[in-house]
């Protein structure tokens, strides 16, 4: 008798013991569903946060290099800058790259009139990568390759002119042409000028001055592509499939002249710039540089959040070709027909 009750006991004990194990696998999974659904609350809280600050943010110039009264700087070109807030400069007029301090003073310049290392016609594009910068130049194919004392490294051969310039590794460079042509896709090329793939996007037009495309690519490889004359900012994933398309203007067409003499015989072309330049903050918004059809011409700067949606516009203080966020989130422009570096602080209403 005695051995029966013990075994009863022994059972009520596994039996409790594992009741009470189910029940705390039971909690564990029921706190494991709480915690995710908290993380996710406190994203998206985030998320709409961020977003409500950028649509109260405004620009406020905190460095200005150059002017038109002085030999800083001549002609517009291309900035980028390194994580030290080094600033990064190609001057087409004197055919050079300078390097301003952060606080705007000249440390270096270097280059000359040429098309040997080092030499350039017509600098153009110049970006910032790991302790090296990629430039290229409007009149010459190719990219050259510097450190950031603006020592030549190499050079990278390539047959076409380049319209943008991003950098994902030494091995993967992206580019977009600026030569006319039907090419619908975005170039990836290695460090031998080699190319390693083509990222189409996939509605480009049979009118070739439209494939003239600015890009931005993400940490997730999105690419981010404006058109030059028309109103359409897309997104696409990094295997060319289109996301999304936007149109910020209403779709206005840009007004075109007839010119009887161009490589594809009589065409009619743009005169009129849609979009100049994109941009992406750390958060990975767009901040997107308006042209001629803008309200405030080549100065508003609109921001979409990841998805599109357009969260704000800022306006610059001068009209500039091209912009650059650097990892702070300052933003920069070449103001004055590139004769001025404008760095503007994004500042947000409740900042003092």
């Amino acid at each position: 008798m005695v051995e029966i009750l013990k075994g009863k006991e022994k059972n009520r004990n596994i039996f409790s013991i594992n009741y009470y194990k189910r029940e705390g696998r039971r909690q564990s999974r029921q706190s494991k569903f709480l915690i995710l659904v908290l993380l996710l609350v406190v994203s998206i809280s985030c998320i709409a946060l961020q977003g409500k600050e950028l649509k109260s943010i405004h620009l406020e110039e905190v460095l200005s290099v150059g002017s038109l009264d002085d030999d800083v700087l001549f002609m517009w070109a291309g900035i980028t800058t390194d994580p030290e807030g080094n600033i990064y400069v190609t001057d087409m007029m004197d055919y050079s790259i300078k390097k301003f301090s952060d606080r705007g003073i000249l440390v270096k310049k270097a280059g000359r009139k040429g098309q040997g290392p080092g030499e350039f016609l017509a600098p153009r594009i110049v970006k910032h990568f790991k302790g090296r910068l990629y430039v290229t130049d409007q009149s010459v194919p190719g990219i050259q390759v510097f450190d950031v004392d603006l020592n030549f490294k190499t050079h990278i051969p390539l047959s076409i002119p380049i319209l943008d310039l991003k950098i994902i590794s030494p091995e993967k460079i992206y580019i977009s042409t600026s030569f006319f042509s039907e090419q619908k896709s975005i170039r990836i090329v290695n460090s031998q000028g080699k190319i390693v793939s083509d990222l189409w996007y996939l509605d480009g037009s049979r009118d070739y001055w439209k494939n003239l495309k600015k890009f931005e690519i993400d940490v997730q490889h999105n690419l981010y592509v404006v058109s030059s004359f028309e109103d359409k900012i897309q997104k696409f994933d990094k295997h060319g499939k289109k996301l999304w398309t936007k149109h910020l203007l209403g779709k206005k067409k840009v007004k075109r002249k007839r010119m009887d003499k161009t490589k594809f015989g009589p065409s009619e072309l743009p005169v009129e710039v849609v979009y100049k330049d994109i941009a992406l903050d750390t958060s990975g918004n767009l901040f997107i540089l308006g042209g001629h059809l803008s309200k405030n011409r080549s100065r508003d700067v609109y921001i979409l959040d990841a998805e599109g949606n357009h969260l704000n516009t800022v306006t610059l203080s001068e009209s500039s070709h091209c912009i650059h966020i650097d990892d702070q989130n300052f933003l920069y422009s070449r103001a004055g027909m590139g004769t001025t570096i404008k760095k503007y602080f994004l500042k947000k209403a409740h900042q003092p």
